[in-house]
């Protein structure tokens, strides 16, 4: 074959040969240039399928003109011998370059971000590459990646040829689909770049054993090694991203290969200003939902009510850094791995444990551990009576302090031995209604309600049960309904709650938003202050006064209060959400689009315990807008409208995505429908978010804000 002529190629050497074809380099007669020149193996040539699947290949590779896939320049016959000319990619394999060297985490950054945004052009032409691998991605010399090899590509228009039941790729990176034999779609390649960027970090497969079998059962039905167990310098993001592309559900992964290039861009282009690795506190610890080992299903009430009693207890022990309950959410009633939950939540200690109930009787176990040396600290077992369960959380909570070295105050002591109610059926339906309270929305903030007004008709002296009503008004007032009714009924239950318990944090709390509905700033800035004093770890003050600072002109002291809030609750999304604001708002892109990578990354792991959450889905599609994610961001405000079209504040943050891909006329209608809704505050927060800068100088929203003032 070498020093032949094929139509107008002349074949100069042998460059590989795989499953679908022959490759050659050759020099082009007519054009006078170098190309590759692949040709069809005789055994597949034989079949007509075949045949037709190589054509199928140059067709799916000449629909695309982009910088990260090869380029087909020609399709021909020569007697019985069907071949490609393509474009002449010189340099090594992403598997060779794997083999010679440890890519760095910036490369394999810049690695994946370029074959995410090949994909992207290819799915956008309706095409699905199906056999994505480190074989199949070239470099240049000067380090760009080329996609090759579309051979068993699919696209829209295939009719009989990659049926269902017929199953094409390589095995170690197809997804569980392709597996399958089921219908694929573009999100079959992104769990192969989930594949390939795990190898690229960790030089070994997710999916590696010595059988074909036990490969195909581990993609179907096993988790992988965490990346970072293999490479430990694996950023969060990276590990977020990877562990979103291994998802088995294809809905589960990210929505298309755009989403991907948003994560992995946004990261890159910031990497020149590296941020400082939060620093983990020492005595830091997380507490997992107990395991309910009981027969009876009503008793995962009681482990839930367990586990948020002693995240409450530890909470109130001023040594200790305790991961908030909305941030225990997303990993209740799954099975994980230490080591990750440590890592995600930056926690230095796990508590983990399990009830039995039989009878009145109940028995509690818990353990401690060391996140990193995977070794128990303390562990033990509790038993006695249902009734003596407040005694039971509060024991501890007592040891774990004695076995992290921590000394009790004489205030902690009191703040533990103090329970928040006599009756286990009411502090069930208050921790039921703080659940939905925390996931927003309207629907949500009405169920919480009717828990906290059901825990009062059980136990009329529930303080706690009182603030939780008060705030739930306070957020009615504010986002959905805007009567003075709501300020009105905030006011009483908040000064109920203080006559029940004059030192609760939460009515004080309460008490300073009024102020802040009230636009009585001064007042709030005081109360708020006084609510930190007693508590520095108080989040939502800290965000409160931020956006005090921020509405009155003070940005810098907006900055440290919101950087105050997301150290303090680096996995809760509403300080990064201000933060991505502020900064965008200052002019400084780079940290807005880290602080936009949390945001992003946060509410995903939230949504996987509640994926119909609206506020939550608004405020990813406003995280992806900041990014320029159009396809993301309207895909998402889609599902926001589907599921609840009258939600002011999901129609405020639907607003606000819109806005960021100057997008005017969906924005005013959705500012409109938002004020419609309830939220009276809409004048007013447009008029101070950053979201709007693309279109806030337009006459239009002008008048709409003047309109709604």
């Amino acid at each position: 074959m070498i020093g032949s002529t094929v139509s107008h190629y002349l074949i100069l050497d042998k460059l590989g040969e795989g499953g679908m074809g022959v490759v050659y380099r050759a020099r082009d007669t007519r054009l006078d240039r170098l190309v590759a020149l692949k040709f069809l193996p005789l055994e597949v040539a034989s079949t007509a399928s075949g045949r037709q699947r190589f054509v199928n290949e140059a067709r799916a590779a000449s629909a695309l003109n982009h910088p990260n896939v090869a380029v087909v320049y020609d399709v021909g016959d020569s007697g019985d011998q069907s071949f490609i000319a393509m474009e002449l990619v010189e340099g090594v394999s992403l598997k060779q370059r794997l083999r010679a060297e440890r890519l760095s985490i910036e490369d394999v950054q810049s690695l994946g971000l370029q074959i995410a945004e090949g994909l992207q052009a290819a799915h956008s032409k309706g095409i699905v590459h199906r056999d994505i691998k480190p074989e199949n991605l070239l470099l240049t010399s000067e380090g760009h990646v080329k996609i090759m090899d579309f051979g068993i590509a699919k696209t829209s228009t295939d009719s009989g040829l990659t049926q269902t039941g017929t199953t094409l790729g390589t095995l170690a990176y197809m997804s569980p689909e392709q597996l399958l034999a089921d219908n694929v779609d573009h999100r079959s390649d992104l769990w192969s770049l989930g594949v390939v960027l795990y190898e690229l970090l960790a030089r070994e497969l997710p999916f590696r054993r010595d059988r074909d079998a036990a490969i195909l059962y581990e993609i179907l039905n096993r988790e992988p090694t965490p990346v970072e167990v293999h490479r430990p310098d694996t950023p969060p993001h990276l590990r977020s991203l990877i562990a979103q592309l291994l998802q088995k559900d294809p809905a589960r992964r990210p929505a298309s290969a755009a989403a991907v290039t948003t994560q992995l861009r946004g990261t890159t282009h910031s990497h020149a200003m590296p941020a400082v690795a939060p620093v983990v506190p020492d005595k830091s610890i997380a507490v997992l939902y107990f395991e309910n080992m009981s027969s009876e299903r009503e008793s995962d009430y009681i482990c839930a009510g367990i586990t948020e009693d002693i995240i409450t207890d530890l909470s109130k022990i001023n040594e200790l850094s305790v991961v908030s309950r909305t941030d225990m959410l997303p990993f209740r009633n799954k099975e994980v791995n230490i080591r990750q939950v440590a890592d995600a939540l930056r926690v230095n200690y796990v508590l983990e444990g399990s009830v039995r109930k039989a009878g009145n009787r109940i028995r509690v176990t818990a353990q401690l551990i060391n996140s990193r040396d995977g070794y128990h600290l303390w562990a033990d077992r509790f038993d006695g009576m249902v009734e003596d369960i407040f005694d039971l959380q509060n024991e501890v909570a007592r040891k774990i302090a004695e076995a992290l070295k921590v000394s009790l105050t004489a205030s902690e002591e009191a703040s533990l031995a103090k329970k928040p109610t006599d009756d286990l059926r009411a502090y069930d339906l208050y921790m039921r209604g703080r659940e939905f309270l925390s996931r927003r929305g309207k629907k949500n903030t009405e169920t919480a309600m009717r828990m906290f007004e059901s825990a009062l008709d059980i136990d009329r002296n529930f303080a706690g049960a009182y603030a939780g009503l008060a705030e739930a008004s306070s957020y009615m007032h504010e986002w959905y309904d805007g009567g003075s009714k709501w300020l009105g009924r905030a006011i009483e239950f908040n000064q109920k709650a203080l006559e029940l318990d004059p030192h609760s944090i939460d009515a004080r709390f309460g008490i300073a938003m009024v102020y802040f509905h009230q636009k009585r700033y001064p007042e709030a800035r005081r109360t708020l202050v006084s609510v930190l004093e007693t508590d520095a770890r108080q989040v939502p003050a800290r965000l409160r006064l931020g956006m005090i600072a921020e509405r009155t002109g003070d940005l810098k002291e907006a900055l440290t209060q919101y950087e105050a809030a997301a150290k303090l609750g680096p996995n809760e999304e509403e300080p990064w959400r201000h933060l991505a604001t502020l900064h965008r708002k200052l002019g400084d892109t780079d940290s807005a689009q880290r602080a936009a990578i949390n945001v992003i990354e946060i509410i995903s792991r939230k949504l996987e315990a509640s994926l119909e959450d609206v506020v939550l889905l608004s405020r990813l599609a406003e995280a992806y807008a900041r990014f320029g994610g159009k396809e993301e961001t309207h895909a998402i405000l889609r599902r926001v409208l589907e599921l609840d079209p009258s939600d002011g504040l999901a129609l405020y943050h639907s607003a606000c995505a819109n806005a960021l891909l100057g997008e005017t006329g969906p924005a005013l209608m959705l500012l409109q429908r938002a004020y419609d809704s309830g939220f009276r505050a809409v004048a007013q927060s447009a008029s101070a978010d950053s979201a709007f800068d693309a279109i806030n100088d337009k006459a239009d929203f002008k008048r709409l804000v003047a309109e709604l003032t």
